[in-house]
């Protein structure tokens, strides 16, 4: 029989105190966690509730930078003007993340420590220059987005830290597209985000690329970014992306789309990604 204890935790030294050299388990949306308990994957913890840690609720923008604690749900990016004006990528995905109930209790922090390659927030983080801060009882740490996930399923959260908050950039042209069988039902076949910067000639000065789903952890697209940076985004451009995009990819045939499907629309994905980030539709 499992045997799980419960700790309601109301601040963030609490919840650390509590996972310090415990078999224990955070739970804040707990739309990740009910599942892994019922696969078996969690045995025999602690789990402990952050959901009413103050501390980690909020969203708040100094001059470049816009700060999200790692408790904020999904609903909450979709309502935040900040998010919207500066960060429309993640409203995008805020929007088609998933039905209404899952949207009120998964969180920020909880999409990005599962560690899904289809974890929907994780790209239009990533073209945001997501920073995730990292607590535990005696230490605390920065790690670049681009360098948290390490596997499908594994980041470098050791088991006594915490995800206390998310630092992106302020970016208005960005743009986050979905391709999965129900839109913002299902889990995610591709996803691709973009951010992109056109200078007074209406070449792409910067250009940054993320993927979700074609690969063993949501990444940034190095090659399609090199191939697209000093070019026009017209239209002959954006159809020549496919070998680049191509060479960043690994996707793999599960339940939902083939490898071969995954490699044909990513390209068109990316496309579409950047005409939001420009234009506002694709």
């Amino acid at each position: 029989m499992k045997e799980f204890g419960y700790k309601n935790a109301t601040t963030i030294t609490e919840a650390l105190t509590l996972l310090d050299g415990q078999n224990a388990r955070v739970v804040a949306g707990g739309t990740n966690v009910l599942p892994y308990i019922r696969s078996g994957k969690y045995t025999d913890c602690r789990l402990i509730n952050i959901r009413d840690i103050k501390d980690l609720n909020f969203i708040k923008e100094d001059s470049d930078r816009i700060t999200i604690g790692a408790c904020v749900t999904i609903s909450q990016l979709k309502k935040s003007k900040l998010i919207l004006e500066f960060v429309p990528a993640l409203h995008q995905a805020a929007c088609v993340f998933a039905d209404p109930t899952i949207c009120n209790t998964a969180t920020v922090g909880g999409n990005l420590a599962s560690a899904s390659p289809a974890a929907d927030t994780a790209p239009a983080l990533l073209v945001h220059d997501a920073i995730v801060f990292i607590k535990s009882l005696n230490s605390s740490r920065s790690v670049p987005l681009s360098e948290f996930f390490k596997a499908p399923g594994t980041t470098v959260l050791q088991r006594n830290e915490l995800i206390t908050h998310i630092e992106i950039s302020k970016q208005k042209n960005s743009g986050f597209i979905k391709l999965g069988m129900r839109k913002s039902m299902s889990i995610s076949i591709v996803t691709a985000a973009s951010s992109v910067t056109l200078n007074d000639a209406g070449i792409i000065s910067s250009c940054k690329i993320a993927l979700g789903a074609v690969a063993p952890t949501p990444i940034r697209a190095a090659h399609t970014e090199r191939f697209l940076l000093s070019k026009k985004p017209d239209d002959d451009t954006l159809s020549a992306l496919i070998k680049a995009t191509n060479l960043d990819i690994s996707p793999i045939d599960d339940i939902r789309a083939s490898a071969d499907y995954r490699r044909e629309v990513t390209p068109v994905m990316v496309k579409r990604a950047i005409k939001l980030a420009l234009y506002e539709h694709c």
